[in-house]
């Protein structure tokens, strides 16, 4: 499921700034960006934490550490190329005969041997418990957006069961008459056919055999028994992305096996609007955790 959250935290000695973008993907990804002086050695730390909380999907973490008293960048200093700038100046005044003298500002004045960069914050009690209280914070938004989002696709997915279970109940309807129409056309068949030469009971039975073929009955025992299922798993409290990805599969199955037993046209028109309707809701599983 999509979601996004961000959240700060500090103490007294750390600012700590979480963002989490989470999307759709089959198993649990964590990925860890750090920047202002926090160092991936954190990740596992994040990466836990994620994991307590989230069973599936891909996981963007970026973690922002702000040291409050300290500063966030350090000046380097390139020192061969400081003494090869001081060696140069020294060796060009003997050369010209003129006085060297240098002094610390000719030194600082001289920027190439000079770089800033991000410093890399000290661990400590300190700065986990900033990124912990930001964690915390950040995925407690991302669950409350998560849940609303939940709350809207389990409405419009009971939805769908709803059609599903209305279309079943016309295929019903229909398999019925046309389960009938279908044996009085074969006994007039196999009669005409076979005239007197064998007995009414073996033509019968035949029939009777060749009915049942084209009979649905236990699919759609079978549907109904998973969408039941379905709610089933909808209901509890535990994570049930993967389930009902199988019961949709399932659901697949026994619907394209009443549509290959059954010819009417009308049953037909409502198993490609099953069909359509089920990969809509497939899609839609893949969004659920």
């Amino acid at each position: 499921m999509t979601g996004y959250a961000r959240a700060s935290a500090a103490n007294e000695a750390y600012e700590a700034t979480v963002e989490i973008r989470t999307v759709n993907h089959r198993y649990l990804e964590v990925r860890l960006r750090a920047s202002g002086g926090a160092s991936l050695a954190y990740e596992k730390r994040v990466r836990d934490r994620v994991a307590e909380s989230l069973g599936r999907g891909k996981v963007d973490v970026t973690l922002h550490l702000n040291a409050l008293s300290e500063s966030n960048q350090e000046l380097q200093v390139d020192r061969p190329l400081m003494k090869e700038f001081v060696r140069l100046a020294r060796s060009l005044g003997d050369e010209l005969e003129v006085e060297s003298t240098l002094s610390v500002s000719d030194l600082v004045a001289f920027t190439p041997a000079f770089s800033v960069r991000e410093r890399e914050l000290a661990g400590g009690s300190a700065v986990e418990e900033a990124i912990d209280r930001a964690m915390d914070l950040a995925i407690d938004s991302l669950e409350k957006m998560r849940e609303s989002e939940g709350s809207a696709m389990a409405s419009d997915l009971e939805s769908r069961m709803g059609t599903l279970l209305r279309a079943l109940d016309e295929i019903e309807k229909a398999s019925l008459s046309a389960r009938d129409a279908k044996r009085a056309e074969l006994e007039a068949k196999v009669t005409e056919i076979l005239a007197s030469s064998v007995e009414p009971t073996a033509i019968a039975s035949e029939v009777a055999r060749l009915v049942e073929r084209a009979d649905v009955a236990e699919e759609i025992t079978r549907f109904r028994s998973h969408v039941a299922l379905w709610r089933s798993a909808v209901a509890a409290s535990e994570p049930c992305g993967k389930k009902l990805d199988f019961i949709v599969q399932e659901m697949n199955r026994e619907v394209n096996t009443i549509g290959s037993k059954c010819q009417d046209r009308a049953i037909s028109e409502r198993v490609i609007g099953m069909k359509a309707e089920l990969e809509r809701v497939r899609e839609q599983v893949q969004n659920v955790e």
